[in-house]
Formats: C-alpha cells, structure tokens, sequence
C-alpha cells in the first residue's frame, strides 16, 4: 500500500521525495549591493563631517576660556579702540569691548595724553633672568618687545634706573618710583608709619611695637619701656635697617646679657649703623611639623596720579629649622631667609588657607565669637588689605605720587612680608621693593603668569580710562587683584579687634641653684 505523498503544489517534495522549494531563488543584482555599500560610506562621510565641525566649534570656545597657560595667548592682539568704549583683555584673556557708562559714581577724571598708535602694547625689558616671568606674561597677553626703551609704552627693570625719571615721554609708564627708600628701608618705615599714627590718631595693629635707637626720643622712650614697664621681661629683635635675607638680625632673650647691654652695643655702632628693635611676636603660627615662617603677598601700584594701590595673594615661606620661641640662643629657628632663598621651603597659599582653618578649629568658641561669622582666612586677609591701605596714606605725600617723573603716571609691582599669631592677629614685618622671582616650584610658575597677566590687566584698564578722561573708581578688570587704595578711599576692616590677652612666648623658668 503506498503512502500518500503531499503534493508537490504543497512545496515539501516532488515526485522522487526530495523536497522541493516551490519559491524558485531570486537572481542576485550586483548592483544592488554596489548602491547600499555607496550609502552607507556617504552617510558614514556625513556623520565625520558634521562631528568635525562641532570639534572646531567646541575648540574655538575652549580656547576662548583657556588660562594663561594655554597657547591662545600668543594670538595677535586686534588693535581697536573707539572713544567712549573701553578695550581690554578680560578675565578670560579674549579682547572685547565694554561700555563705560559715565556715572557720578566714576568721577571725572584727569585726561591723559595717549599713547601713539605704533607704540601701543609695546615694551622694553631689561635682559635679566629675574625678569623672565614679566616678559613671559606680556608676551602671553600679546605685547611686543622693542629693542628701544625710547619708544616702549611700558618700560620694565629690576633695578631703579634713576636717569630716565626725567627722560620719560607722558604716555610711558616705568615700573619703578623715585624715593621708594622711604618705606623700602626698615627705620624709615617705621618712622613714616608711626609720623602717621599720631598725626591721624588711628591705632596700627598690624605694627609692631617699634622704636628707634638712632634718636634720642626713641632711645629714651625704650629705655622707659625696658626699665619701668616691664619690657626687661619680654624678648625682643634688633634689626639693622638696610640689609636683608635675614642678616643684620639679633634675638635678645627676656633678661639676657644682650637684652641688657643693648645700649652700650649701639652706641658703639651709631657712627656706623643705625639700629630698630621690636617687640618679638610670641605665640606665633608655625608650618607642620614646627617651622617657622611668614607669608609674602603681593601688591601693586596700579596708579600714581591718582594713587591706587591694589592687593594680591601670595605664598609662605618656611624656615628651615624647628622652631622654639624659648631659645634665643640663636636666631636660625627665628628666621625663614637667613641663608638665602635656597634655604627656605616654600608653601602655597592653599596650604596656608588649611593652616589657617586649622587655627581656627583650635581656638574654639573664643576664636568663633572674635571672628564674628567671618571666614578664618578672609579674616587675615582683610587684616593684610587694611594695613597695605595704611601704607599708602602715611606715603602718599613722600613717594607715592607722580612730581618727580616726566611721563604723567607711573606703576610698579612689589611685595609685604607678614607674620601670624594661633589667635589669627596679622604683624606687618615690612614691605618689599624688589621682590625674587625665582620659579624653584612649579606652582610659582604658575603664580607668577597669574601675578603679572593680572598686573597688565589691571594698570592697562587705568591708562585707557585716563587716555579717555574717565575716572578710576568701580575699576572692573582688577582680577585676582583687590583695590585697597583709591585717591584716599581706603580699606578699613570694620568690626575687627585683635587678641586683647595675648599669650607669652613658652620661655622656661631658670632653675634654681641649691646652695
């Protein structure tokens, strides 16, 4: 009996039982395959294409945003200016114009004479190696060097070139400032700084208690001290006042042979030298694990006529010797520069942010209550800011201004030294005319392009305000820099008192010898 076979119209076998495949196979068209392959690599080129040009716009942005680390500093500059409108290089460093709308607030200003379009974002730059970061930044922010100090907008040395104070066209502007002495010198600061204490009344915290052992009245007045008010008991520093890096430098112990014979001392060297002692800063801060140090902050003369006086942050310097402020014995654990800059380590000012925070946390509800909700560290910085303000009152009239230079305004760029206490209290050791460079760390690199880009921003916005008779208050480009001084507004840090119980330095008790 033979089995039913499904029909081949069914498509699963013809007449021998093999299978069958009723839907007979289509005939492959190459081209058809030519033509997909083809769209695909077009779409594929579409896609690279369009991603290409979303790459260059997102890099025309970054590069607008790029810090001055980036090579978008090395564009040429467009030269532009229109009257009424002020050009500068913003915070981004990306040149751009911006309305100065004329308020009351502004003032009027002195106009200036401009300077000639040629010699515009020009400079001149003595060839020494400590110069390097200035001209590294002026180069970044697109000026051009000249050979010719002559024909140079900004003229730039390390030293005081006294000469050419004279000889200066009214459109340049020379980095230095004729009788700098004045507050450059340790003695002569001091008497400037105390002259203004008594002829306006205000209390210095930031000073030191100083006196003079080149006058009479500061001789007496010490001995008053030492004597009957029990200055015998505290230690002090006698400091030659010309002299730096630590040398020129005695600690007097409370009650020591030196302390006591002092006045012989400098009397036998009054013919020669001239001698300030201050009080010693007890209970100071020190840099794990127990360094000295101080910390150096920067600040600007961003105008003479009229003076302004601008604040920057800056770096600690440690010493390199544990520290014990109950041996006076020598003064390596007392000094951070007393064999030269080699000597010294350096911290940055975020370390010296976390060191301050720390102080903080100790000091507790006492510390808290003084501080009145202000940050720790803006605390100290608000102390540094009004004592660079006070320096600028008490020297305007003796160096600070512009009657003994032929340009018609000046800048300069310099330096402060400062100490701190655990109860956060600010000393203003000294201010410093030249200040060292060197780049031993890669974050001084990157401090100094951000010390000096900042530096151009800020006293270029001065010279086009004044080229345009616009004055100088509300300055808008002052970037890391901070106005502390400005044609006799000063910084003042309203609310803030100091430590009234100020802790003793950890001296140990003399023994006592059985008889």
């Amino acid at each position: 009996m033979m089995r039913n076979r499904k029909s081949p119209a069914n498509g699963t076998a013809n007449g021998n039982g093999h299978p069958q495949n009723v839907y007979k196979e289509k005939k492959k068209n190459p081209l058809t395959f030519q033509f997909v392959l083809g769209g695909l690599l077009c779409v594929l080129v579409i896609m690279l294409f369009l991603s290409a040009i979303n790459d260059e716009s997102d890099r025309k942005v970054h590069s607008r945003k790029m810090s001055v680390k980036k090579s978008s500093f090395f564009k040429s500059t467009p030269k532009k200016e229109k009257r009424g409108i002020l050009t500068y290089y913003d915070a981004a460093h990306d040149w751009k114009n911006q309305p100065l709308k004329k308020k009351k607030s502004y003032g009027k200003g002195k106009v200036m004479e401009p300077c000639p379009e040629e010699f515009k974002r020009t400079f001149y730059m003595e060839g020494k190696k400590i110069n390097q970061p200035v001209s590294r930044a002026l180069r970044m922010m697109g000026w051009r060097k000249t050979d010719n100090w002559e024909e140079a907008q900004v003229i730039w040395t390390y030293a005081s070139t006294s000469s050419w104070y004279q000889s200066l066209k009214p459109w340049q502007r020379y980095n230095h400032i004729p009788g700098y002495k004045a507050w450059n010198q340790k003695d002569s600061f001091v008497t400037y700084m105390l002259e203004y204490q008594k002829e306006t009344g205000k209390p210095l915290p930031a000073v030191p208690e100083t006196y003079r052992l080149d006058e009479d009245e500061g001789v007496a007045n010490f001995k008053k001290r030492l004597y009957n008010q029990g200055g015998m008991d505290i230690p002090w520093v006698l400091k030659k006042p010309n002299v730096n890096q630590g040398r020129g430098i005695s600690m007097l112990g409370p009650n020591s042979k030196e302390l006591k014979s002092v006045f012989d001392y400098i009397e036998e060297e009054k013919e020669e030298q001239n001698y300030i002692i201050q009080r010693y800063v007890c209970n100071e801060m020190v840099f794990p694990p127990s360094r000295k140090f101080d910390f150096r902050i920067f600040w600007i003369v961003a105008s003479l006529d009229p003076l302004v006086l601008m604040y920057h942050d800056g770096y600690v310097r440690v010493g390199n010797s544990d520290y014990n402020e109950g041996d006076f014995s020598s003064t390596t654990a007392h000094l951070t520069t007393h064999t030269g800059l080699s000597a010294e380590g350096k911290g940055t000012w975020d370390d010296f942010d976390d060191l301050v925070h720390e102080a903080y946390r100790r000091g507790g509800k006492e510390m808290k209550k003084r501080l009145k909700g202000v940050d720790p560290f803006d605390h100290v910085k608000n102390q540094v800011k009004q004592a660079l303000g006070e320096m600028a009152a008490a020297f305007k009239e003796v160096t600070f201004n512009a009657d003994k230079i032929s340009s018609q305004n000046g800048f300069g760029f310099y330096g402060g030294d400062f100490i701190i206490d655990w109860d956060l209290d600010v000393f203003f050791i000294e201010p410093q005319h030249g200040c060292g460079l060197d780049e031993d760390h890669q974050f001084r690199v990157e401090m100094h392009n951000e010390l000096f880009t900042e530096m151009i921003d800020a006293t270029y916005e001065v010279w086009q305000r004044q080229e345009m008779g616009i004055g100088l208050d509300n300055l808008q480009h002052t970037s890391g820099y901070e106005v502390v001084y400005n044609d006799g507004w000063m910084y003042n840090y309203e609310g803030y008192t100091r430590n009234p119980n100020k802790k003793g330095c950890a001296i140990p008790a003399k023994k006592k010898i059985k008889k």
